[in-house]
């Protein structure tokens, strides 16, 4: 198939606006890295130049001084569990209301989905009160709890969309095997809806490791803080050691990315997943 010249000139100004997207996209976490090897000096003078040379003095200085190594820890902590927790309970929740027959099933949906009409702020104030009734303040359940019921809405509402476009005749054939719902839930349904889940992993994953507001609100121990608030130290009254606060930045945005590159083709059939068939 021959291309005419109207056809190459429309590839070009395409590709070309493609690659100064990208460029737009990526070049702020090129200068994060790039910025993150210099000196406080080198950055005012010039902070679109390169630095004189690659040290990893700040990077060691956002870890032992500004302690990123324990807020990294504890963002780990409650983002693992919050998104395993999240997952598996929504997975379960979609099942029964996408899959089993009972009366409420579509009244709780529509309770589920008015969930994301809650704006978090909404919720601070009864869950300071609630957390400090049980002697939950200051403790990691206190932001893992809230991260759990506000994943459940958009969980539900995916998931939900994808179980219903999955033929009832695998199930069938499966109880007509002998398989309890227990064992049809986890060794079919699951794995069939994986990159759903992925999906909903990720996201999840996602506004747990960037949020600032639960963990600067229900934590005041600064041995329990996240990477969000953590970076907030570096802030001093006189001064601020910009550089050493990129570094910190760049330790803190590794994990998404990594997230993203080895699970963005799950990420994507799950939205088309979830787009076509729900």
């Amino acid at each position: 198939m021959r291309i005419n010249g109207k056809d190459k000139m429309f590839f070009a100004f395409k590709y070309t606006g493609l690659g100064l997207f990208t460029l737009t996209c990526i070049y702020p976490i090129i200068w994060l890295l790039i910025s993150s090897f210099k000196t406080n000096d080198e950055l005012f003078a010039n902070p679109w130049g390169m630095p004189e040379a690659f040290g990893f003095k700040n990077y060691i200085s956002a870890m032992v001084d500004g302690k990123i190594g324990t807020y990294f820890t504890n963002s780990v902590i409650i983002a693992v569990i919050a998104v395993l927790a999240g997952a598996v309970l929504s997975c379960m929740a979609a099942y029964a209301i996408s899959r089993m027959k009972w009366k409420l099933s579509g009244i709780m949906m529509n309770i589920f989905l008015l969930g994301m009409m809650i704006p978090a702020y909404a919720t601070i104030i009864p869950l300071f009160n609630m957390f400090n009734k049980v002697n939950l303040l200051n403790t990691h359940a206190s932001v893992i709890i809230p991260h759990i019921a506000n994943s459940f809405p958009m969980a539900i509402f995916i998931l939900t969309g994808f179980f219903l476009s999955i033929p009832r005749d695998i199930e069938e054939a499966a109880v007509m095997d002998g398989c309890s719902i227990y064992r049809i839930f986890y060794q079919i349904i699951m794995p069939i809806s994986k990159s759903s889940v992925v999906t909903v992993a990720v996201i999840v994953f996602i506004n747990i490791w960037n949020d600032l507001l639960l963990p600067q609100i229900f934590l005041t121990d600064q041995s329990k803080m996240t990477l969000p608030v953590g970076l907030t130290a570096f802030q001093g009254q006189y001064a601020t050691d910009y550089t050493a606060m990129i570094a910190a930045v760049v330790i803190t945005i590794i994990p998404s990315v990594i997230v993203y590159i080895l699970l963005h083709r799950n990420i994507m059939e799950g939205m088309v997943a979830g787009a076509v068939k729900g």
